[in-house]
């Protein structure tokens, strides 16, 4: 079920003879909309499976369907191999997939007891836990801190690092048991799981390295009036699509009265969500992934 799909599709605008880029592909929730209006829709995703399934339930949509099997981080060099210089239109939904989620093969999720591997694609870099096991303390202590806020980050990063290399971080149960050793009794250890789970998927698939590569490619990738529509799911992400926002609209520059002027570079871009949106009650009650879900979006000037 794909996160704020009205809105979305009324802020990308998808119709016929338009090419449009869904940078994350997914369950291809947001594709079947925009290639059911008509559109060209190039969809992008790291996971194979991913591809696969899509391509599957799209096949109706012929050669308007075009599946790129690459991390959105270079969708610009995808572009140009594809003889597109720039599109109508880019859409990035940041959430991840029911189907990844629901996979206990995948350990996205802590309550399927299933591998740590926590890679979108399964075909390349290494799984979670060997990820922990080649790091030291302070570096995964850094990551629990900085991508996850976990309040336990420096105590529990030294146990899933002896852990890792005394060979008993493999599983999604065993990062879940050294999780509940450092929350006290009182308290549910859900939360401080699903913050660890986060930080580590983010640190194994260098997601915000891969969010910035592709924010900064963005304006120069849209056709003057195309269309750039994000949904986020944690500060994380939406503080740095905020920020492309306002750098590419003109309102990150700020002067000082004391000094001399500073020349402003001509804004690429118009914000259509000075605020982010946030998903409907009703949406909320049908959907309770859209909950924490924020949409920016901009237009090409």
């Amino acid at each position: 079920m794909p996160v704020m799909l009205d809105e979305t599709i009324e802020l990308i605008a998808p119709a016929a003879g338009r090419v449009l880029v869904d940078l994350t592909l997914g369950g291809a929730g947001h594709t079947r909309a925009m290639l059911d209006a008509g559109a060209t829709v190039i969809s992008f995703d790291r996971d194979t499976v991913a591809v696969e399934r899509a391509q599957r339930l799209l096949e109706e949509h012929g050669e308007r369907f075009v599946p790129v099997h690459r991390d959105f981080g270079h969708f610009p060099e995808a572009l140009d191999e594809l003889g597109h210089a720039r599109v109508d239109g880019i859409l990035m939904d940041l959430g991840l997939s029911s189907d990844q989620l629901d996979d206990p093969a995948r350990g996205f999720a802590f309550r399927f007891a299933g591998p740590l591997d926590l890679r979108f694609d399964a075909e390349t870099g290494v799984a979670a836990w060997e990820l922990v096991e080649q790091s030291d303390e302070g570096a995964v202590g850094e990551w629990l801190r900085v991508y996850g806020e976990v309040r336990s980050a420096r105590r529990l990063a030294r146990l899933m690092v002896q852990a890792a290399r005394e060979g008993e971080l493999r599983t999604t149960d065993q990062l879940m048991a050294l999780v509940r050793s450092v929350v006290p009794k009182h308290k549910r250890p859900e939360p401080e799981a699903a913050r660890v789970f986060q930080a580590l998927r983010i640190a194994v698939n260098d997601e915000l390295v891969q969010l910035e590569h592709a924010l900064d490619a963005v304006p120069d990738r849209l056709r003057t009036g195309g269309r750039f529509v994000a949904i986020s799911y944690h500060s994380l992400e939406d503080r740095r699509v905020k920020q492309m926002l306002r750098r590419a609209t003109g309102r990150d520059v700020q002067g000082s009265r004391h000094l001399p002027p500073v020349d402003v570079p001509e804004p690429t871009m118009v914000d259509l969500t000075r605020k982010a949106r946030t998903a409907t009650d009703e949406e909320i009650e049908r959907n309770p992934r859209a909950r924490s879900a924020r949409l920016r979006a901009g237009e090409r000037r």
